[in-house]
């Protein structure tokens, strides 16, 4: 009898955000924006990368801790954060949540962390995920967790590889304050989930660390060049 069923508990879809959700969201990415214009300047290439609906998994390698801010701050879409389980704290913890974040397992394992992932990437929003787990110590990419290979099996979205070059200079994880550094951003091509289907996790892990490497050169490029126009030195 339907009586004894169990009572199914529906959590809203991400991309249902309250009014006051989404201005709070749009209020800090317009503070972080304007700092960071004042402190060193934010360029990012590749914007058009990013799919205009539906769920999207978009991976970066770890610098700092500014990369969750700087990553969402030139685009139109609203992104979701995967952050480590031991950030949410008080006081902390509210305000990463505010944002969009959510946490998870340092190596992507968490079985919550994994589910809430899915849920909001085929609730057609954008997660962004760090697959190196934690921020790089001399600023080079580091080895991918394997967790990531499995949540980009599953998730069955495209996946656009990101790279950052700068946060590691304005702040990296030897320093207790960041500094003004100028910050350069490349949203790489997207990879659609057909690319993957067929294929193990090492060789899933070597698509996506390919593809990371070249999204970081990229960007890498961008900023040493910017920063040699700036000086008056030719490329």
């Amino acid at each position: 009898m339907s009586a004894n069923r169990p009572k199914r508990i529906n959590n809203p879809a991400p991309g249902q955000r309250s009014l006051p959700e989404r201005a709070w969201y749009r209020l800090v990415q317009q503070v972080v924006l304007h700092l960071m214009a004042s402190t060193g300047g934010l360029r990012a290439t590749g914007r058009d990368n990013i799919p205009a609906s539906g769920g999207v998994l978009l991976i970066a390698n770890h610098l700092s801790h500014l990369d969750v801010f700087v990553l969402g701050l030139l685009l139109r879409r609203r992104l979701n954060y995967v952050a480590r389980s031991s950030l949410f704290k008080p006081v902390l913890g509210p305000l990463i949540r505010s944002v969009g974040g959510f946490p998870i397992q340092r190596d992507g394992s968490g079985a919550q962390g994994f589910r809430e992932t899915l849920r909001r990437l085929r609730s057609g929003e954008i997660v962004t995920f760090f697959p190196e787990g934690t921020r790089s110590h001399d600023g080079s990419l580091q080895t991918l967790k394997p967790g990531i290979a499995a949540l980009a099996s599953r998730a069955g979205v495209p996946i656009v590889p990101t790279g950052l070059a700068g946060t590691f200079e304005a702040w990296p994880r030897s320093r207790r304050v960041p500094r003004p550094r100028a910050i350069r951003v490349h949203y790489g091509q997207p990879i659609p989930p057909e690319r993957l289907a067929g294929l193990d996790s090492e060789q899933v892990l070597a698509e996506l660390t390919e593809a990371l490497r070249t999204s970081v050169a990229r960007a890498q490029a961008d900023l040493r060049r910017d920063l040699r126009a700036r000086r008056g030195l030719p490329n």
